[in-house]
């Protein structure tokens, strides 16, 4: 699929120049309303009018054109695919074709975001390459941000940005780059939706909508409480409260059977900051079923969730694309030991040295250590 964006480059060149669609429209000779028309897209402009446009605001005919080869959704996909085999196989020639890809789609904005992606998921499996990957990753990042018209796009570039530069210590600017995009409280326009299209008896589209909120609830919920765990150690009653409330969403969600690695993140952190918080019996529990979760599945089984009942309308949200999943698993973990990065999100805790002896604990870190 391809793109010839001359209305778009008539009206970016035209704001840059300061100038409004009737002070165009008579340089030009045409109306206010033609040139309404070339920037929404709706017509385009007469043959012979065009070197004059390209001269007005001094750019090319090539540029006037801005033609822009683009990939559609799933051939996107199929590149990322392609990639993820391919570093598998020779990480050289994989950057090659990253950098054909970037040069020869410029402008396919969706293509250059899960390239950025794949840079970050690089640097993470080649550490001695970890700088020039972050760079080129916050590069194609900052084009998208820059340029898309996509606004979930835009946002997902500032977020990939704000990722690097954390990483990097930047923390003052990651967090004023996230503030920029978070809006001052939640506008529930989903909820709304849904409502207006139960009052039209569209009984589907109202169900979808509410699938989608309890999708993204439920997430949104286990990560905060999983955040907020170690902040409270020394508040005993809101520490019991917020494992009680992770605790309905764990039942009701049926998280460990759904989502294991979401239930194991939980239960590593819950028995962290039980034992930090001196819940000994609390801590024992939680490592048990973290120690559990480990033994009774295998790495896919951690890292694809399955499908839910309560998601049978959204399963682009809640089922795991096998195939995308598994390439993407190969390229970021196959350099890493991830049960030993999950393993060590526990252990690597302080807390644990001073009951590494107890006779309690020490069946089950000898057991963690053997999952």
């Amino acid at each position: 699929m391809n793109d010839v964006g001359i209305g778009a480059t008539i009206a970016r060149e035209r704001r840059a120049e300061g100038v409004t669609q009737a002070q165009l429209a008579e340089r030009l000779g045409v109306t206010k309303a033609a040139v309404s028309k070339w920037e929404l897209g709706q017509s385009l402009p007469d043959v012979a009018l065009l070197p004059r446009i390209a001269a007005y605001f001094g750019i090319s005919l090539d540029d006037l054109f801005a033609f822009r080869p683009q990939l559609a959704e799933d051939e996107v996909c199929d590149v990322y695919l392609e990639l993820c085999r391919l570093f598998a196989e020779d990480a050289d020639a994989a950057y090659a074709r990253m950098d054909e890809l970037v040069r020869d789609y410029a402008s396919c904005w969706n293509l250059l975001m899960q390239m950025a992606s794949l840079y970050s998921q690089r640097s993470l499996v080649e550490p001695e390459r970890a700088e020039e990957l972050l760079d080129r990753t916050c590069s194609l990042a900052e084009r998208v941000e820059a340029n898309a018209d996509d606004v979930e796009l835009v946002r997902s570039a500032r977020v990939v940005r704000t990722l690097v530069i954390s990483q990097r210590g930047g923390m003052d600017e990651a967090i004023a780059l996230l503030e920029g995009v978070k809006p001052a409280r939640p506008l529930g326009i989903e909820g709304m939706l849904a409502g207006l299209h139960s009052m039209r008896g569209e009984r589907e589209a109202c169900l979808k909508l509410c699938q989608e909120m309890l999708f993204w609830g439920e997430m949104n919920v286990m990560q905060s409480i999983g955040m907020q765990l170690a902040l409270y150690t020394e508040d005993p009653a809101h520490l019991a409260a917020l494992l009680r409330a992770a605790e309905g969403v764990m039942e009701g969600f049926d998280v460990e059977e759904v989502n294991p690695m979401e239930a194991a993140t939980f239960c590593g952190s819950a028995a962290t900051a039980c034992l930090r918080a001196g819940d000994e019996e609390g801590a024992l529990s939680y490592l048990e079923r973290f120690v559990g979760l480990l033994k009774r599945f295998d790495l896919d089984g951690l890292l694809f969730p399955r499908r839910s009942a309560l998601f049978d309308l959204v399963p682009e949200l809640a089922e795991t694309d096998v195939e995308r999943e598994q390439a993407t698993a190969d390229t970021l973990f196959g350099g890493l030991d991830m049960r030993g990065q999950c393993k060590l999100a526990v252990t690597g805790d302080a807390a644990w040295e001073r009951v590494a002896d107890d006779p309690r604990f020490r069946p089950l870190l000898d057991r963690l250590a053997a999952a």
